[in-house]
């Protein structure tokens, strides 16, 4: 399973922090997107110093290919989550657009610290613009809440009215979100579902459909060992971490997010 990313400290890819990088030392970099491609990705990282996660409005990042080049350096904004756990901590993530020039090994740079990471050809995931597989969901009226979510309750069950092969067939757009709010491999799973109430609360008609990361989340409660992937999870070539799609009225992919989209990102995508 990947985590909202292990820390790796080789010397590939240079991002600098220019406003804060010079007071970060012995920082610890994770980096939430590791489906990465050649063209247009969204890349999210968060970044903790001595004193916790690091939390600047922006900071401005290079980074580098392999040998060096390419270089892209740009200002990458703080999404802070919603604070789910009343912890008042000011959590988050930075994120941007960047377009990758080339597969292979990249290297991200921060104060002392230097982490790797892999950019594919084509990611494994599927992309922006392909259509969505009519997956397989049950729904509240088959099976019981335990049945369907490792979340605790109290759990949106407006979450598990719709099935995904009804809302591509009556070209309904919708918002598909896959984790396991139990078993999280970063700790965004509950801003996420906080972050998916606000949007429910605003967009009274918008279908959002949560689908467990393992079809048998009742019993990998008590044995996790014993867990089964939700076949969505090979529909949509994902891994086990968080993943959230919308998908519009003609069936079409027309965002991907890898580990916490907020409501402003998500919004953009729903008018």
């Amino acid at each position: 399973m990947n985590k909202l990313y292990k820390i790796i400290i080789p010397s590939l890819l240079s991002i600098s922090l220019l406003s804060c990088s010079q007071s970060i030392e012995n920082a610890q970099v994770f980096i939430a997107t590791n489906d990465l491609q050649i063209g247009s990705n969204r890349f999210t990282f968060a970044v903790a110093d001595k004193n916790g996660l690091v939390n600047s409005e922006s900071i401005e990042v290079s980074l580098n290919g392999d040998g060096g080049y390419p270089k892209i350096i740009k200002s990458f904004n703080f999404i802070e989550f919603p604070d789910y756990y009343n912890t008042e901590l000011g959590n988050g993530v930075y994120t941007q657009i960047i377009e990758f020039e080339k597969a292979g090994i990249w290297k991200l740079k921060i104060g002392d610290t230097e982490v790797e990471f892999d950019v594919k050809d084509i990611s494994n995931s599927k992309n922006v613009g392909d259509i969505a597989p009519k997956s397989f969901n049950s729904t509240i009226e088959e099976k019981n809440i335990k049945q369907l979510t490792t979340g605790i309750p109290p759990v949106n069950e407006n979450f598990y009215i719709y099935k995904i092969r009804d809302l591509l067939t009556e070209n309904k757009k919708f918002i598909l979100s896959v984790m396991s709010p139990a078993f999280c491999t970063d700790p965004t799973c509950g801003p996420q579902l906080e972050t998916l109430n606000e949007l429910a609360n605003k967009f009274n008609d918008l279908p959002i459909v949560h689908v467990d990361t393992y079809s048998n989340p009742n019993q990998v409660k008590s044995d996790f060992e014993n867990r089964k992937l939700n076949q969505i999870i090979e529909d949509y070539g994902i891994s086990e971490d968080q993943w959230l799609f919308i998908i519009s009225e003609n069936g079409m992919i027309i965002a991907k997010f890898q580990g916490y989209a907020s409501f402003e990102q998500i919004e953009e995508y729903l008018y």
